[in-house]
């Protein structure tokens, strides 16, 4: 249902900026002589550093080129100095390829296009032969780094991974050369890998409205395009503008480098100044901002949207860029329709069945913002003109000021709470800082926000619903249908594969003379960073102290999970609706509300899991309240209908969703009638479901064994008595079923599964082998090597000889999955993935199969092999907040301490034949079994054939 309701949305994953919190990590700012922007913020409470690079452009400075996004794509091939062997001879061949792709933008017979893509697909092969594919990712693993990546917005680009505290030395150096004369080696392949990526988002289904809600909502402002740009340009990329962006924009003044982390500020200070200084100087370009015009009354307009029977509209307005006066009332105006509590006006729509589901958005980007409410009425009955005027009766309440003092108080409260919690670990911390870099905020503007929420008015909150929900605003009602997809066709190139994939450039054996420290990796120590008390014996309290803030968490966590019990998940969304035998849904939320606290349910898997947030001060009555509920929900019949129209609209909305389908066709495969999708309850059995069925469920979950986690500022002993004091425990008395494992199918034969999708661009592949029982730890150890060198990153097999190669697909995966560790003689299972344009499925299957059938052999990968998973284990240690349950977790799987300790000792003396002779007994000999979910009338059936019987199956073959 929530992702439904954010399309209609228009959503664009911005981030709002909450409250401050007066506990705040200090961020220290730098300026270089060449105008470049240091954000440092130190934190030791994890052996890591995030570090990232914001450069203040986007797509909104090349609107509808897609320039911003692939020029993203390219920053990580390499430098004239980084992934060549000989970068003068390759420069040749490069200027050549540049030429010859303006030759192709200015052509229009498709003949003469064919021609000139084939000379550069020439060309690019010659080049290739100088060219040291990933050089950039291996050099940052080789130094510590894991979590590579980047991301492309209207407003900024920004690259950053993780990485270890000793080697900030080669950080900084690597990160800075890549910025001084990046180059565009292997750019028709890449570009190639964009059209995949395109595609991807096109079978979303959410991609193409989404396209047109923005065209029509932000235009004529460059907003109003597509960040990765439009097929007709994409298909007439010019490196010489490609080249004139870098120039214009990558420049120090227009650039900011965040560092937060382990490390010490006036050490690392003069790394920065002898590295990111040589960054060039300069001012990027001054646009004009394009203004857009104010909706003219009720403007209308239809989508098409895939779901039948449900319907949707939305009522878009113009809201306000980020670091307007007005950001922080309009937040507030917007939390008194819908809030974290359900306590807003629009919530309570829904609460009382007067809607289906109504959510309003209010998301700032640089120079526009987005202001919504997305709603979807009743299945019966109820027309979009009756839906529109309920919607306009509440938000005229927040006009007319019809709110009490109590809840506005407490939304400024749940602002704070939100605001203090962003500024908690390193990670949430570090998204902050490159939001505000890109947005051209300051660190103390965004301190200081906490005093412009706590001066707020009920006037200011009136007055800005008055100004921003105007009577004029773009009403959108979808229409079932879907819009037409670009049909790319595959190019007829030779792949382009270097022969270099193993060398080493002059650059990357000068780096290894800079000198590092030898550190230890940090492991959790069970019995010294978090406290365990028996509450019962089935009971477990564990604790971790807060540093930072005043905010708790309180986690139930019930080992039981939706393998076990399907209706879970349903039971998760009804309580949300619940009150108690003496509390009304609104009482009981409400008064959540006024103490700043929070409660909400999830189903997964393997538990139920009850999460409370709140203050310290207010932990005593957050805990009675929540207790109270636990022990005295009353079901309400009225809210069943909710749970079982939010079961249509899913099973409405699962078909239309390539990756959902092929989701449910690898359960099937792997599990049979096992299958997640075949034990749920069925829509037929969800229509009978009364309120007093689910709450039955809920009696059961709360007699099993049970884990608590409590991460605050409260000693363990207060914990535990005011959990004895409030909370139900002694209803527990149904141990875990530790023995609950699903087993994956044996196959004696190759064989493949297939759904037809006529609808869709892409084919989505996975690949399955059930391996051999895995109880020794020799065979643990080395799957985790194996799946680092043949699926696990961007230096694998898989990602280098079909994305990056041959171009074959976005999405890459392979990875070997065990089964728990405590569960003697169970089989682990190999599982691959790959997403590809329709025409280029077998072509994508042949690389992938024969990489399984013969894996590649390269010893020399070993070291990066060991060195990604050292990352890996350095830099995922948990924030204080997460402790606990990772704690609590590895005891459940029969550890005594942290595993990773001994991870590492073991794979210290493995070497390549560890990885073959694991590959050699688990899969290489082994049925393969595809699954594939695509368009069959642009796949050669009969070649498929060649991998195994094709076996179609249906939809009810695989969701009940």
């Amino acid at each position: 249902m929530k992702t439904l309701l954010t399309m209609m949305l228009f959503a664009t994953g911005t981030n709002l900026l909450a409250a401050q919190s007066s506990k705040a990590l200090e961020v220290k700012e730098y300026k270089l002589n060449n105008g470049l922007t240091i954000w440092l913020n130190e934190d030791h409470s994890q052996p890591k550093v995030f570090g990232a690079v914001v450069v203040k452009a986007g797509a909104k400075d090349c609107p509808d080129t897609g320039i911003a996004h692939y020029f993203e794509h390219m920053m990580f091939k390499g430098t004239d100095k980084i992934g060549t062997i000989n970068y003068e001879a390759e420069k040749v061949l490069l200027d050549s390829i540049s030429a010859k792709y303006d030759e192709l933008s200015a052509t229009e017979e498709e003949e003469d296009r064919t021609r000139i893509q084939k000379e550069i697909n020439e060309l690019s092969i010659r080049s290739s032969e100088y060219v040291i594919p990933n050089e950039f990712n291996r050099l940052i693993s080789k130094y510590g780094g894991s979590g590579l990546n980047a991301a492309t917005s209207y407003d900024a680009t920004i690259y950053f991974n993780t990485f270890s505290p000793q080697y900030m030395a080669q950080w900084a150096e690597i990160n800075s050369e890549r910025l001084l004369n990046p180059v565009f080696r292997l750019f028709q392949s890449e570009l190639e890998t964009v059209y995949e990526e395109k595609n991807m988002y096109g079978d979303f289904i959410g991609g193409p409205v989404m396209d047109r809600l923005l065209a029509r909502y932000f235009a004529p402002h460059p907003y109003a395009y597509p960040i990765i740009g439009s097929t007709k340009n994409l298909k007439n990329p010019r490196l010489t503008e490609m080249r004139k962006f870098f120039e214009e924009y990558y420049v120090a003044s227009n650039m900011a480098l965040i560092l937060s982390g382990d490390f010490d500020t006036e050490a690392v200070l003069p790394i920065l100044e002898r590295t990111f200084s040589r960054i060039r100087p300069g001012e990027a370009p001054k646009k004009e901002m394009v203004a857009i015009p104010p909706f003219k009354g009720k403007e209308k307009m239809k989508v098409k949207f895939p779901v039948p029977l449900v319907r949707a509209m939305g009522l878009g307005f113009r809201g306000v860029p980020a670091n307007h006066e007005d950001q922080a009332a309009l937040a507030i105006a917007v939390n008194m329709l819908n809030n974290a509590n359900g306590t807003g006006f629009l919530d309570k729509l829904m609460v009382d069945r007067k809607i289906m589901a109504c959510m309003a958005m209010n998301e700032s980007m640089n120079e526009a913002g987005i202001l919504a409410v997305a709603v979807i009425p009743k299945l019966m009955l109820q027309t979009y003109g009756g839906a529109e005027k309920l919607v306009w009766r509440e938000i005229n309440r927040v006009k007319e000021g019809d709110f009490t003092d109590e809840i506005f108080n407490s939304l400024k409260q749940e602002q704070r709470r939100q605001y203090a919690s962003n500024l908690e670990n390193i990670d949430s911390r570090a998204r902050i800082m490159m939001s505000l870099c890109s947005q051209g905020k300051s660190w103390d503007e965004y301190l200081q926000e906490v005093a412009k929420i706590n001066a707020l008015t009920r006037e200011d909150i009136m007055q800005v619903a008055r100004k921003y929900f105007s009577d004029n605003y773009l009403c959108v009602t979808k229409k079932t249908g879907k819009y037409p997809k670009d049909n790319l066709k595959k190019p007829d190139f030779t792949p382009v594969v270097p022969r270099n994939s193993e060398s080493v450039s002059e650059y990357a054996k000068k780096l290894e003379q800079l000198p590092t420290q030898i550190v230890k990796s940090h492991f959790i120590d069970f019995e010294k960073d978090v406290q365990t008390a028996k509450l019962s014996p089935l009971v477990t309290l564990y604790t971790v102290a807060n540093p930072v803030t005043d905010i708790f968490t309180l986690n139930l966590i019930y080992q039981i999970g939706t393998l076990e019990q399907p209706k879970l998940g349903l039971l998760a969304n009804y309580m949300q609706f619940l009150g108690t035998d003496s509390l009304s849904f609104q009482d009981f939320r409400t008064r959540l509300q006024v103490l700043g606290s929070t409660m909400s349910f999830d189903a997964s898997d393997k538990q139920f899991i009850v999460r409370i947030t709140g203050f310290d001060n207010h932990f005593k009555e957050t805990v009675q309240l929540a207790g109270d509920f636990i022990s005295h929900v009353k079901a309400d019949d009225k809210q069943i209908r909710q749970v079982i129209n939010d079961a249509k609209v899913t099973e409405k909305a699962f078909f239309e969703s390539s990756d959902n389908i092929a989701n449910a066709l690898l359960e099937k495969v792997k599990y049979g009638e096992q299958s997640r999708y075949l034990r749920k309850l069925p829509l037929s059995e969800v229509k009978k479901l009364k309120g007093k069925d689910l709450l039955d469920v809920f009696a059961d979950v709360r007699r099993m064994e049970c884990d608590l986690h409590y991460c605050g500022t409260l000693s363990i002993e207060q914990v535990e008595e005011q959990l004895n004091a409030s909370m139900p425990l002694k209803d527990i008395t149904i141990a875990a079923d530790a023995t609950y494992f699903r087993e994956p199918k044996e196959y004696d034969k190759p064989a493949v599964y297939f759904m037809d999708m006529p609808t869709a661009s892409q084919s989505i592949v996975y690949g399955f082998v059930k391996g051999e029982v895995t109880d020794d730890l020799w065979s643990r150890q080395a799957s985790r090597l194996f799946s680092v060198y043949f699926g696990g990153d961007m230096s694998s097999l898989m990602f280098q000889e079909i994305r990056e190669f041959r171009s074959l697909a976005y999405r890459v995966s392979g990875r070997y999955l065990l089964p728990p560790r405590k569960l003697e003689g169970k089989a682990g299972e190999f599982v691959t993935m790959l997403s590809t344009q329709n025409d280029k499925t077998l072509d994508a299957m042949a690389v992938m199969n024969s990489l399984i059938r013969e894996m590649p052999e390269k010893p020399e990968r070993i070291s990066m092999i060991k060195q990604s998973i050292i990352n890996q284990v350095n830099n995922d240690y948990p924030s204080f907040r997460d402790l606990s349950e990772k704690v609590a977790s590895y005891k459940r799987n029969g550890f005594e301490s942290d595993p990773n300790e001994a991870l590492l000792s073991g794979i210290s003396g493995m070497e390549m034949m560890d990885i073959i002779r694991f590959y050699r007994h688990n899969i290489r000999l082994k049925p393969i079994v595809y699954v594939i979910v695509g368009n069959s009338r642009r796949i050669d059936m009969k070649k498929l054939a060649d991998y195994g019987e094709i076996i179609r199956l249906r939809k009810k073959d695989v969701y009940k």
